[in-house]
């Protein structure tokens, strides 16, 4: 008699197990379960063959891995304007070979044989190529503030580059921290717009900013015994992107070292913080926002001129929500004929003006006037 209880309670655990398999399978939740590395064979199609690469590298991560569903809810004045369901992939291409290439006049078809993971690609130096490459090879400016050295910055530096990134001349940095100029201690203490200014000038798409502090700490007898000296370093960096002052990551580690000579001891617990910084934090960051921006899209900010009334801005909004690539529009702000839009596409920024531009709203016409990096000035003319 007692075995029956104990039997149903083994029956309803396994039904328990089952179901739950099925929720978190399901492909309203996650279109595949990644279990290790995968091989896929997918197309892309785009207005120019790298383009058409970027849209087949898209297509074999939610192929190989999968894609989850998320709602976005969009309130004004407490009454709900829209709600929406959006997809974001998620997992990066380790290696590919292309398979087919054909221009099809006005459009690239590109087909390719990728291997694909969920895992961690920070090690993976050839996966890491793959993803510079479909970032454009951006480059980066490191710009760290040390007194006596430039230890946190060198190494940084040296990490960056041992990974495949591309890297403003150090010498560049120097010069510009040599300079006694307000604008730059405020980028290197971390102000995002300063930052971004700064390494947009300089010909950066990242910027790496931060500051690092320096002591010693001889409290402890031994050391003192054996002549020895504790260096500590305490080093805090954010990574903004240039085109639009969004910050990356913002990152802090610590370091120590002990060496005979005071000056040589705080210099290597300098170089120890920014290499445990790099290795434990911000290194993951950099990778996976650049994954993101492959993977679901790029953001871009989209000013509209000539807008002449509220049903006008209506209108075009609508119009770039419903342009192929754009997963999300937010409006920033109306007046004076001018309507500021932030949007989220799936491509570059040449391929969203491509699709925007010349094409009809009403008696008007869109027409692209200006890019600045992730900046785009639209024109609407009658």
């Amino acid at each position: 008699m007692r075995s029956r209880p104990l039997l149903l309670l083994v029956i309803l655990l396994t039904c328990f197990a089952a179901a739950t398999a099925l929720i978190f399978d399901s492909p309203s939740v996650m279109a595949a379960t990644p279990t290790g590395d995968k091989t896929v064979e997918v197309e892309g199609i785009g207005s120019s063959r790298a383009d058409a690469l970027l849209q087949a590298k898209r297509s074999a991560v939610e192929e190989g891995i999968g894609v989850v569903l998320t709602s976005q809810t969009e309130v004004t004045n407490f009454a709900l304007v829209k709600d929406r369901v959006l997809t974001q992939s998620v997992g990066s291409v380790r290696s590919l070979q292309v398979l087919k290439e054909e221009d099809q006049g006005g459009s690239w078809l590109v087909r390719i044989r990728a291997v694909v993971s969920l895992d961690s690609i920070t090690a993976d130096l050839m996966a890491l190529k793959l993803l510079l490459i479909s970032m454009d090879k951006p480059r980066t400016m490191v710009l760290i503030e040390e007194e006596d050295g430039q230890n946190a910055e060198s190494s940084i530096v040296d990490y960056l580059q041992g990974k495949g990134f591309e890297l403003i001349d150090p010498a560049q940095a120097a010069t510009l921290m040599a300079k006694d100029d307000p604008f730059i201690r405020q980028a290197i203490a971390g102000d995002p717009v300063a930052a971004a200014r700064l390494g947009a000038e300089n010909g950066a798409e990242y910027i790496i900013v931060g500051t690092l502090r320096k002591s010693l700490l001889d409290g402890n007898q031994m050391l003192r015994e054996a002549g020895m000296h504790s260096g500590q370093a305490s080093l805090t960096v954010k990574v903004v992107n240039c085109s639009n002052g969004r910050i990356v990551a913002t990152k802090s580690a610590t370091g120590a070292a002990v060496h005979t000579a005071p000056a040589i001891a705080t210099s290597l617990a300098a170089a120890k913080a920014a290499t445990t910084l790099m290795d434990q934090q911000l290194f993951e960051a950099i990778v996976g926002s650049f994954q993101d921006t492959i993977n679901n899209g790029a953001n871009y900010e989209v000013v509209l001129t000539g807008v002449k009334s509220f049903s006008a801005q209506k209108q075009a909004t609508q119009l770039i929500e419903q342009t192929e690539g754009i997963v999300s529009v937010t409006k920033r702000a109306f007046a004076g004929g001018k309507l500021e839009l932030s949007i989220l596409f799936k491509g570059s920024v040449d391929t969203f003006c491509e699709r925007i531009d010349s094409r009809p709203l009403g008696q008007a016409t869109l027409l692209v006037s200006e890019v600045v990096g992730s900046r785009v000035v639209i024109n609407l003319q009658e």
